[in-house]
């Protein structure tokens, strides 16, 4: 039996195969593989985990970037629950958020889909949107299709684009880009609909030229079938502990795997059709495998498949990035105040600050919560797609860019007891409209070499489609594995 519903295609996998990559995406691949008896080498130059880091911080342990996966998707649930880790699962205690627009902190309104709104009476109650924005919104219900926007079988568009014409600036501005952006930490002008936020390209596709009823009309269908993720159901979920205990209890579930860390891979050789595949690492070591697992950011699988496959080398070479700072601050009882009902703030890129979004961490987590120091801990974004001002700062005055921000934000009373910078460089892969049809016929090109892809450039950059994408690959090259639910 398989996992994650797949059944490869038949292949007997190989001996052994080289992973590429300990993020959680390679980590997927090599655990999967491993199941299947093959022998994994994984070569990681920097941390393995890749993004997901968890740290002591205040003396609490905090994550250096995401700090919870989706749930609407099953992926890595399914892989909890194989690690036995699902009875040790929390969700965020506040749910709800705000969107910082003109000087206020609002609420997000009830009955968004991901920032389509399809109750206008909330929408207004919000105070995100004028009167007269209020007015173009409403208008979407009557507004005939444009031949630009997607039809039930046409091709990809930009998120940004089509929204406006549905629903105007408004709602794009504080709404939409914010929630959506905030994914890819992208900017919707250029981002693809089908890959970012494949259900309102559903919705798009659906026939019914408003987007507001066919996003309804998918909650309302999600709500009477008792879909998961309905209203009162939990939205995400983290390992008690922070996101690492995922990396760490993968790492126990595979002692018979081989790290080599603190090398990358330089040079990846197929010398023969059906011949060993010669993988170079920069400490000098020659691998020779069976397969590999190119499980990297797309910048960095590019140039290792330049003379393999030129085609493949050029799509993934052309996948542009963006690049994020996350600073993490403490600051004692009174230091400022944020809503204790809300998990965070977005800002949207109009109001013009270096801030993209604050988490307030010891809201949404209870576990974060010391009722002896009663402290406050904030985890703070900086950088989007088309805005790399702090890249030009250093740790201190980025800090006091951020701190400034704060202030305006939510009010800083005092100076922050603790300060935490980590630098994402490069880390958001951006996908534009038509990125699912080339990621496709990428992987088909790729079909005669020993080699499969794995990670956040193909089909998502959240924790479970990265993890999806890694038992792929290691479907793809033949194996299968037992999940929980067989043994039991």
């Amino acid at each position: 039996m398989t996992g994650g519903g797949l059944t490869g295609d038949g292949r007997t996998p190989p001996e052994h195969v080289v992973v590429v990559g300990g993020g959680i995406a390679g980590l997927a691949a090599a655990f999967r593989l491993s199941q299947a008896g093959v022998d994994v080498t994984v070569v990681e130059p920097g941390r393995l985990g890749g993004k997901l880091q968890t740290s002591l911080f205040a003396g609490r342990p905090i994550d250096e970037t995401a700090d919870a996966f989706l749930l609407r998707v099953p992926w890595a649930l399914a892989l909890c629950h194989d690690l036995e880790l699902d009875g040790e699962l929390i969700s965020p205690a506040a749910r709800s958020a705000q969107v910082f627009v003109d000087g206020v902190r609002r609420a997000l309104p009830d009955g968004q889909m991901l920032g389509v709104p399809t109750n206008l009476d909330a929408l207004a109650r919000s105070g995100l949107v004028s009167p007269a924005g209020m007015t173009r919104v409403a208008a979407e219900l009557d507004l005939p299709a444009d031949p630009a926007d997607p039809s039930v079988s046409g091709p990809d568009v930009a998120i940004g684009p089509y929204l406006r014409r549905r629903l105007g600036d408004e709602v794009v501005d504080h709404l939409i880009d914010p929630l959506v952006g905030g994914i890819n930490a992208g900017d919707t002008t250029f981002l693809s609909l089908a890959a970012v936020v494949p259900q309102l390209d559903a919705a798009a596709r659906s026939g019914d030229p408003s987007l507001i009823r066919s996003c309804l009309a998918q909650q309302e269908r999600a709500q009477a079938t008792g879909t998961p993720g309905g209203p009162a159901a939990p939205i995400f979920a983290a390992p008690i502990g922070g996101m690492a205990r995922l990396v760490d209890t993968l790492l126990g579930f595979m002692p018979g795997v081989e790290f080599r860390t603190g090398c990358r891979v330089t040079s990846i050789e197929v010398p023969a059709k059906f011949g060993a595949v010669r993988v170079t690492l920069s400490d000098g070591a020659v691998l020779d495998t069976n397969a590999v697992v190119l499980a990297v950011p797309a910048h960095v699988a590019a140039p290792l498949l330049a003379d393999l496959a030129p085609a493949a080398s050029a799509t993934l070479a052309r996948i542009e990035h963006s690049s994020i700072s996350m600073l993490t601050l403490a600051f004692d009882q009174g230091g400022l105040t944020p809503d204790p009902a809300m998990s965070g703030c977005l800002v949207p890129r109009d109001q013009g600050l270096l801030v993209t979004a604050i988490s307030y961490a010891t809201s949404k987590w209870a576990q974060l919560q010391d009722p002896t120091k009663e402290d406050v801990i904030l985890r703070v974004s900086a950088g989007r797609f088309g805005d790399d001002r702090q890249l030009d700062l250093d740790d201190a005055d980025l800090t006091e860019q951020v701190l400034t921000d704060l202030d305006r934000i939510i009010g800083v009373k005092a100076a922050p007891t603790e300060v935490r910078v980590g630098r994402w460089p490069r880390s958001f892969p951006q996908y534009a409209p038509g990125h699912l049809d080339r990621i496709a016929a990428l992987e088909a090109s790729l079909a005669d070499l020993p080699i499969v892809l794995a990670g956040a450039a193909l089909r998502g950059v959240g924790v479970p489609a990265c993890i999806h994408t890694g038992e792929q690959a290691a479907a793809r090259l033949g194996a299968t594995w037992p999940t929980r639910r067989s043994l039991a």
